[in-house]
């Protein structure tokens, strides 16, 4: 199937990138005797379940024995990277590219890849017809990325891997290259490379699985803190189905880092220097679906006033509380009270379907801890609304 390799440098392979217990499965899958498909079609480094056939390296043995038993030095280093460089071997590089992340020692050893020419070599997998190459790739970056000299270095390989978390389906391929971008998202300097796909992730926010979800809240809140960034968000349009991931049933921490999107949105569109500048936002962007004279968005937070999480009621109290908000009036179905939105005291209906003692103490709890006092709002709407 692929080049040939030496017997001395396949039994240095499986000394270096693995431990005792799991020589023996690393060995097959070099084997060129194995090398060969079972089955017609079947995908040599995919299963038939889509997960990595490299993935199962190193689950039998003793884990203490793996762990302990690899030492890692310059030679051993180079030797990994010259075959890495050199193979044309799917099997070979998925194995090295999977095994050599999980190498103990390797965060101490930053240093020495750096100057062996590791990132480059290891980003030369970016370019393999093989997603899964190119994913276990982005795996190594993720552990080089924890250094920060390093993560300068990587921010050139940006593009070719927003490439591949765009154009797969397989969470299982996705999510390394989310991490990665989370990390280098981190700082305002590295927006612009990411700015063009924000619609990318929007889209995969709200049709992604909850793992998905949560990985790209981590991006776009680290977006949501560039007040350049700010009108390109607020501006994205969205289907009105995206009200549906405020929802009362949504994963908690998904739910919290949305508000938290939100929030840092809003108050960078609340400040000055942002106002000082004209916006038309478009009929369908987030910020009209949102925050819009006909927003469904508050009957929503209404519902999430009731959440078990004292967090997530803070926030959705903070909405509801906003005095500068462009919402007047909502509509939600249940009882009839009056008040909830700035405005009402014109006779305009809010069909609330929660108890008192639910809305009142979420909106006592974010008065009096975020000011010390109850505002005009929350003494509005805990003592006026229910008749």
């Amino acid at each position: 199937m692929g080049e040939f390799i030496s017997e001395t440098c396949r039994k240095k392979l499986i000394g270096i990138v693995t431990g005792v217990g799991a020589a023996y499965l690393l060995y097959k899958a070099i084997h060129p005797g194995l090398a060969t498909p079972k089955d017609d079609g079947e995908d040599l480094l995919i299963d038939r379940y889509g997960n990595s056939t490299l993935d199962s390296i190193g689950a039998l043995g003793d884990h203490n024995i793996c762990s302990n038993s690899v030492k890692m030095n310059l030679q051993d280093l180079k030797t990994v990277l010259t075959i890495l460089r050199e193979s044309k071997d799917p099997v070979i590089r998925g194995a090295i590219l999977t095994s050599i992340y999980r190498i103990p020692g390797l965060s101490s050893h930053q240093e020495t890849f750096r100057s062996e020419g590791g990132i480059s070599i290891v980003a030369e997998s970016l370019d393999d017809p093989l997603n899964f190459i190119k994913t276990s790739a982005v795996m190594v970056f993720n552990v080089l990325s924890n250094d920060p000299v390093n993560r300068e270095l990587l921010v050139k390989y940006i593009p070719q891997v927003l490439k591949l978390a765009t154009s797969t389906f397989q969470e299982f391929e996705q999510l390394p290259c989310l991490r990665f971008l989370t990390k280098l998202s981190q700082s305002h300097q590295n927006h612009q490379m990411l700015r063009h796909v924000i619609p990318e992730f929007f889209h995969l926010l709200e049709n992604g699985s909850s793992t998905i979800k949560f990985q790209v809240l981590q991006i776009l809140i680290n977006f949501s803190t560039n007040s350049l960034l700010t009108f390109d968000m607020l501006n994205m349009p969205v289907p009105v189905s995206f009200l549906f991931l405020f929802s009362y049933f949504q994963r908690q921490d998904i739910l919290n880092d949305l508000l938290l999107l939100i929030g840092n949105l809003k108050e960078i569109q609340r400040s000055l220097p942002y106002r000082a500048r004209k916006h038309e936002y478009c009929e369908d962007s987030i910020f009209v679906l949102l925050f819009g004279p006909n927003s469904q968005f508050p009957s929503r937070l209404v519902y999430l006033m009731a959440f078990p999480d004292d967090g997530i009621k803070l926030q959705a109290a903070r909405f509801v509380c906003d005095p500068d908000k462009e919402i007047q009036s909502t509509q939600v179905r249940g009882h009839a009270t009056r008040g909830l939105m700035e405005g009402d005291q014109d006779g305009l209906w809010c069909l609330l379907p929660l108890p008192r003692e639910t809305v009142s103490s979420a909106v006592v709890h974010h008065c009096t801890s975020s000011k010390g006092y109850f505002c005009k709002h929350c003494l509005f709407l805990s003592h006026n609304c229910w008749n």
